[in-house]
């Protein structure tokens, strides 16, 4: 076949109901070369890049195909298998870039794995036009999967494996999201931003609009990521990063590390750039989603495909994770501005993550990463300029800042937080009260309950099913007085503001991060009660070694006499765990999918499991039969109820530790193929969450 046949044929047949092969891939093109316009690259792959956009659906050409479009048939064989041999006649690259752009061409909608296609290879399947077999590519296509899934390609070019992986997400993320973004008539300039001035003009007005003008650090900064810098709570470290986006980036890609303050960075954007401007996503998506009417945009936040992209860190490693269309979600990342906010807030295993990822974005994405954190330790930092990051504010120039301030008079208790009940009860104004684990917290609330009446004393932590989670958050930021009673889900970047606090002693700088929810804007006199628990498993939820290492510091936390104290001891608990932290950051994990190109669906399961206690998500009691019922159901519903019993069984999820699932679990198969949940065995109401079932069981 000849290049004018191909295009005749491409002219007379059709992509979608109503445009032609030829639109869409001209289509196709024109958006490719728009995107590839905004992000570095090798500018000598062009021709090439934008040529497999082109011949990306060649296979369409199929009798079946057409029929199908045409309602006459129901399925048809993988148009990505069928056109792949057909497509290598017209592609004219040099080597290797021409076996990953046919490798991109053949995964375009389904992730590389080493048995992709079997069925069709295994039958034959060929491309039929008109009645008339033009091509057979059964054995094309299995020599070229193989070709890369074996490490053929890294033999015969000599080529580093993660080099090649940085090629074939550069194709593969151009042509699904140039696809993508045609196929939903969308415009590439409705992908990246026009330039870094526009984030940066867009957080001047809004500083603007709630009576602020830059402070010298951020007209500092202007234009200057990436880097690092610390900054006290309540400085506008969120600002000021954004404001160092630099004149070049393709979009901002902002990371924190829980869902809720995902969600109310969320809103915080929107407001500061607009809804057209902002997609998000975290694992509940999907209700959040829902809740606004907005199901039919999943796509659209999933994979960034707005200029402002908000979200949990675990969203944006799972593209180095190789979660299923990782490459769509590492092409985000392409000259984008990269912002990680409280770096400290994770483990050695998931920072290990998230500092390998820098280092490959940087060095292969051509992203700007900045970091930040009011508490990030000296070793962190030292970690980060390893992986080319340098401070965009010198420590010298906003010492002051943390010298001039005391926000909180600690004061070191020698007993456990249950003893206080009397002095919580005594307190006037805002007091918030912070227990390690799920279990004293409620034990706690239960207790100032009996003595200040259910509507002076309220209790949040992490064991409410997700419909009661967004209720709770919204009365914890409403609280004008009475006492909060919490666990750690109040530490991270939560804009709260308490007039004293009582607390157990955790690792210290999850101690500092739950000072900064104490007179947070340094107006008044706070104050930090900080208590030892009982017990041999007293560490618990926290490394034993970390906890240790913070019992040796409190004494120094009582004599504090501005925050820059607070960083130096920081600094001390840091350096006295941190052999746990090298030990996490050498084990380099990510090089596992980093030095591939094929799939890996295990990565959500290893982010959930590696880091912390396993939890999984589970039905309490009072909603379990009512779960079960729709989920038995299922085959007989009508589409709109199965969305609402997808709703339904979201909404009264939560996530339940293993140990405690195990002591309580009821499985039901219908339950938990359709909706991957289990039930558990064990009460829930609003007020406290869910209750254990045992004397002595404990929940984190």
């Amino acid at each position: 076949m000849e290049w004018g046949e191909l295009i005749e044929l491409m002219k007379r047949k059709k992509a979608k109901p109503d445009r032609s092969l030829y639109e869409h891939s001209n289509g196709v093109k024109a958006t490719a070369s728009m995107l590839l316009r905004r992000i570095p690259h090798d500018k000598r792959l062009d021709d090439c890049l934008v040529m497999h956009a082109f011949l990306h659906d060649v296979g369409k050409l199929d009798d079946r195909f057409q029929a199908k479009l045409d309602g006459k048939l129901k399925r048809a064989p993988p148009h990505a298998y069928l056109g792949l041999e057909l497509a290598s006649r017209f592609l004219d690259c040099e080597e290797p870039y021409r076996t990953i752009a046919l490798v991109s061409i053949l995964t375009h909608h389904s992730d590389l794995y080493v048995s992709l296609y079997r069925n069709e290879i295994s039958k034959g399947e060929a491309l039929v036009v008109d009645g008339t077999t033009i091509s057979e590519p059964a054995r094309f296509v299995k020599r070229l999967r193989n070709t890369v899934t074996k490490g053929f390609l890294e033999d015969e070019y000599g080529m580093d494996s993660v080099e090649i992986r940085a090629i074939y997400t550069l194709f593969n993320g151009l042509l699904r999201v140039s696809d993508w973004l045609d196929s939903a008539r969308l415009s590439a300039d409705s992908y990246h931003l026009r330039d870094g001035n526009t984030v940066r003009e867009s957080v001047i007005t809004y500083l603007s609009r709630k009576g602020f003008s830059l402070r010298p650090y951020q007209s500092a900064v202007l234009g200057r990521g990436g880097g690092y810098f610390r900054l006290p709570t309540g400085d506008g470290k969120t600002e000021t990063s954004l404001l160092a986006t630099p004149e070049g980036a393709a979009k901002v890609i902002y990371s924190l590390p829980t869902i809720t303050t995902t969600e109310a960075m969320r809103g915080r954007f929107e407001t500061a750039f607009g809804t057209d401007m902002v997609s998000f996503a975290h694992s509940m998506l999907f209700l959040s989603l829902y809740r606004r009417g907005a199901l039919d945009e999943k796509l659209l936040h999933r994979y960034a495909m707005k200029p402002i992209f908000v979200s949990t860190v675990d969203q944006i490693l799972l593209a180095f994770l190789n979660y299923p269309r990782f490459p769509v979600r590492e092409f985000a990342l392409r000259g984008a501005h990269w912002i990680i906010d409280e770096i400290h807030a994770y483990t050695p295993f998931t920072l290990s993550l998230i500092l390998d990822a820098i280092e490959y974005a940087k060095n292969h994405l051509g992203t700007h990463v900045t970091v930040m954190s009011a508490t990030l330790p000296t070793p962190l930092a030292g970690e980060l300029e390893k992986r080319g990051l340098k401070p965009l504010l010198p420590f010298d120039t906003i010492a002051d800042r943390y010298r001039s301030r005391k926000r909180v008079e600690v004061n070191v208790e020698g007993e456990p937080l249950e003893n206080a009940v009397g002095d919580i009860k005594k307190e006037r104004g805002k007091v918030l009260v912070v227990a390690n684990t799920v279990t004293r917290a409620r034990r706690l609330y239960e207790e100032l309950e009996k003595e200040l009446g259910k509507d002076k004393v309220h209790l949040f932590h992490s064991r409410f099913i997700n419909r009661d989670k967004e209720k709770k958050m919204k009365l914890v930021e409403g609280i004008e007085s009475g006492v909060l009673v919490a666990t750690q889900v109040v530490e991270v970047s939560l804009d709260i503001d308490y007039d004293v606090m009582y607390t157990e002693v955790a690792p210290i700088d999850a101690l500092i991060q739950r000072f900064g929810r104490v007179n947070r804007r340094g107006r008044k006199k706070g104050r930090v009660h900080i208590f030892e628990p009982e017990g041999k498993r007293k560490h618990l939820p926290y490394d034993k070694d970390a906890f240790n290492a913070s019992l040796n510091l409190l004494g120094e936390l009582s004599g504090i006499t501005n925050e820059l104290d607070l960083l130096r001891i920081n600094d001390q608990f840091y350096f006295s765990i941190w052999e746990k932290y090298e030990r996490g950051i050498d084990e380099h994990p990510l090089l596992r999918t980093l030095k591939t190109v094929t799939r890996w669906k295990g990565s959500e399961g290893w982010l959930t499991t590696r880091d912390t206690f396993v939890s999984l998500p589970a039905v309490p009691k009072p909603y379990l039969d009512r779960a079960i019922e729709l989920a038995s159901e299922w085959e007989n519903l009508s589409e709109r109820e199965r969305l609402e019993a997808t709703v339904y069984v979201i909404e009264h999820t939560l996530n339940v530790p293993i140990w405690v699932l195990n002591e309580a679990k009821v499985y039901n198969e219908d339950l938990y193929n359709r909706f991957g949940v289990f039930g558990v065995n064990m009460d829930y109401d609003y007020t406290v969450g869910l209750k254990e079932e045992k004397p002595g069981m404990v929940m984190f």
